[in-house]
């Protein structure tokens, strides 16, 4: 399965993943047959990119490790507590109160947050390659969303209690709250922004931690995840030039998390970059950003290469990614499809990169994928 623009949907395509509308309403089942004619309808709902099955191996589809219920059930409950935020604070203005903290109510968080430690616990091998579509206006709910899916997966990971793992959830689930306050103009921008226009953006870490921090349901640690989540290890970041260990553990697991969805998701302005492009960036020319420790078990737990998708070999043979382990999430098993000239491999066989360490993977080839697979059709 790879993930296509949608304007680049063509006939005969078959959808990896079920599209669902921002309500959670099912646009198009896993496994519908695409026709050009569904571009248009896609994008009037925001869907600007889709997955598709990758036919050379139909039979290979990758493990999302938190269900889809639960995520819309997330992402609806947190599209409610914004609003109702959003409500509050703008009563309050009208009122001309300065100082105004609305009530956060967090039971239907806090139920969803277990069933993510539960079905996140029940798949502690696999190596995480988080699939998600998302529509053009909702990136904040989405964002958040798999912020805190993945930071949890992280503080498993890193050995967290079931305690620390709650308050670490609900904190990153939370940890964009402060924008609810940024003018809609400034956070709904369809370009980048203008050195004035980012200094009022930066202003939602130290708006979120004002929101949370005098909460009744929510613990002081979730409310400075907001206010230091784009603090950075080696100093540099905001609001108050944090460095190493002045920022607190759930800050640090959120300030990864939160570079890797951002960098991964497409916006209006820029194609989101692929998985291992993302992790690349991160261990390299990032790496001072983020706690080294921290970093590290979060290279163990993702995989560059998602299951399903098509990759080059050392020799020019192109495979499919079958399966991704976590502790060596960048040697996963992969089963040959093509031979370097084209051509169908005759028997198709697995290789376990983790055991066969002289064979490298190059590059993801999803682009030759849909070229073979039309070739195929013809």
């Amino acid at each position: 399965m790879y993930r296509v623009p949608t304007t680049d949907i063509r006939a005969g395509m078959r959808l990896g993943k079920t599209i669902f509308s921002a309500n959670g309403q099912v646009l198009l089942q896993a496994g519908t047959v695409l026709r050009e004619s569904f571009i248009g309808p896609l994008l009037s709902y925001g869907i600007t990119t889709v997955y598709i099955v990758n036919e050379l191996a139909p039979d290979v589809e990758p493990l999302d490790v938190v269900s889809d219920e639960t995520r819309i059930q997330l992402k609806d409950q947190m599209q409610r507590t914004m609003e109702e935020v959003r409500a509050a604070l703008a009563e309050a203005t009208h009122a001309g109160l300065r100082h105004f903290s609305p009530t956060i109510r967090t039971d239907g968080l806090k139920q969803t947050i277990d069933q993510i430690i539960a079905e996140l616990l029940s798949n502690p091998k696999v190596a995480v390659s988080l699939v998600d579509i998302r529509s053009a206006d909702q990136y904040t709910l989405s964002h958040s969303v798999n912020v805190c899916i993945l930071s949890t997966l992280l503080g498993i990971e890193l050995g967290f209690s079931l305690d620390d793992l709650r308050d670490l959830a609900l904190g990153t689930l939370l940890h964009d709250i402060g924008k609810v306050a940024i003018p809609p103009e400034i956070l709904n921008k369809p370009d980048r922004l203008t050195p004035e226009e980012a200094e009022i953006m930066k202003r939602h870490t130290v708006l979120g931690w004002e929101l949370l921090k005098n909460q009744p349901e929510i613990p002081p640690t979730a409310a400075v995840v907001a206010l230091q989540h784009h603090e950075r290890w080696a100093g540099g970041g905001y609001p108050h030039n944090l460095r190493g260990n002045q920022i607190y553990r759930y800050a640090r697991v959120c300030a990864i998390v939160d570079c890797y969805d951002a960098m991964t998701s497409d916006r209006i302005y820029r194609k989101g970059l692929s998985p291992a492009m993302a992790l690349e960036s991160l261990s390299g020319p990032m790496h001072g950003f983020f706690d080294p420790h921290f970093l590290l078990a979060f290279l163990n737990c993702i995989a560059p290469w998602p299951v399903g998708s098509m990759v080059e070999l050392t020799g020019g043979r192109k495979a499919v990614v079958v399966a991704a382990e976590r502790g060596r999430a960048d040697r996963p098993r992969v089963r040959v499809l093509l031979e370097p000239d084209g051509s169908p491999t005759p028997q198709p066989y697995e290789i376990d990169l983790f055991r066969e360490r002289h064979v490298e993977i190059i590059r993801e080839v999803h682009e030759d994928a849909d070229q073979y697979m039309r070739e195929m059709a013809v």
